[in-house]
C-alpha cells in the first residue's frame, strides 16, 4: 500500500516537472513547426509536380468549343495521399529520432508526461491526430490545446500521453525514441530509394499523367472530348508520342499526342487527330 502510494506519488512529481519543461518549451514548438512546415511544403511541391493531375479549379464553358474559355487550374495529388505524406513525415522521423526534423533543429524531444519510456505506439498515435489539430486551419485547434493544458499538449499529445520538452530534459534511457545504427542506415536507404523512384518516376511515368491533365483542361484534344484511351508509348531522344484513342458524342476519334522533356518535366508539343461521325 506504501510502496503503491510513493509509486503514484512519484509520477504526479515526474508530471509536474515535465509540465513545467513543457511550458518552457512552448516558443520552441512553435519555431519548429514553421520549419517542418516549410520542409512539408517543399515535399508537397515535388510530389504534386510528379505525381499530379492538372484539374481545373475555377472556370467558364467556351460556347462553342465545349471546352474552357477561361480557367485556373492546379497540379495536385488527392488530399489523402498529402494527408499520409505529412503523417509519415512526422511519424518515421520521431520513431528514429524522438524529433521532427524541425524540432531537432530546435533541440526538442518528444517524450511521455509519466515519465515512463517512449513507445513506438505513442509516436504513432499522436502523429495519426496531427491532422485534426490543423483545424479548423494554421493549427488552431492544436495551437489553443498546447497553451491551455497543463502540460502543453495538443490533441494527438493528450491521447498518447506525450508532450515536447528540451533534449536538455529528456537524457535518462528511454525518455524519448533513440534508434541504433541500423535503424538510421535503413532511413538513409529508404530515402535514397525514394528519390531515385521520384526522378525515375518523373521520365518514365509521368507523360500519361500529363497527358490526362490535358484531357482535364480541354486542351491539345479534339472538341467535345468526352472519354479518350492511350495506345503505347514510343519513346524519343527528349519525347515520347501515343497513339490515342479518343470520343466525342457524335464522332471517334484517332490521332497521336507527343510530348517534350525540357529538363525538370514534360510539356505538350504537338497533337493531330482525325474525327470519323459515330
Amino acid at each position: 500500500m506504501i510502496s503503491g502510494a510513493l509509486a503514484v506519488a512519484a509520477i504526479g512529481a515526474v508530471r509536474s516537472e515535465r509540465a513545467v519543461f513543457a511550458r518552457d518549451a512552448r516558443l520552441a514548438r512553435v519555431l519548429a513547426l514553421v520549419t517542418d512546415t516549410a520542409i512539408l511544403a517543399v515535399l508537397t511541391f515535388v510530389v504534386n509536380s510528379v505525381f499530379g493531375v492538372d484539374q481545373i479549379t475555377s472556370g467558364s464553358p467556351a460556347p462553342t468549343s465545349g471546352g474552357f474559355g477561361q480557367f485556373t487550374s492546379s497540379t495536385t495529388v488527392a488530399w489523402p495521399w498529402l494527408t499520409l505524406l505529412g503523417i509519415v513525415y512526422f511519424t518515421l522521423t520521431e520513431a528514429i529520432f524522438g524529433a521532427s526534423p524541425g524540432k531537432l533543429w530546435v533541440r526538442l524531444r518528444v517524450v511521455r508526461v509519466d515519465g515512463m519510456p517512449l513507445a513506438l505506439r505513442a509516436v504513432i498515435v499522436r502523429n495519426l491526430l496531427k491532422p485534426i489539430d490543423w483545424l479548423p486551419i494554421l493549427y488552431l485547434l492544436g495551437g489553443a490545446s498546447v497553451l491551455l493544458t497543463t502540460s502543453s499538449q495538443r490533441l494527438g499529445d493528450l491521447v498518447a500521453g506525450t508532450t515536447v520538452v528540451y533534449r536538455h530534459r529528456a537524457l535518462e534511457p528511454g525518455d524519448t525514441r533513440s534508434s541504433g545504427r541500423r535503424a538510421r542506415q535503413l532511413l538513409a536507404i529508404g530515402l535514397i530509394a525514394a528519390v531515385a523512384f521520384t526522378i525515375a518516376f518523373d521520365y518514365f511515368g509521368r507523360p500519361p499523367l500529363v497527358i490526362d491533365g490535358m484531357f482535364n483542361t480541354r486542351q491539345n484534344f479534339p472538341s467535345g472530348v468526352t472519354a479518350y484511351t492511350l495506345g503505347s508509348p514510343q519513346w524519343g531522344l527528349g519525347k515520347v508520342t501515343y497513339a490515342v484513342t479518343a470520343s466525342t458524342p457524335s464522332s471517334a476519334c484517332s490521332g497521336t499526342i507527343t510530348l517534350q522533356w525540357f529538363g525538370l518535366g514534360w510539356t505538350a508539343g504537338t497533337s493531330s487527330f482525325s474525327c470519323l461521325a459515330s
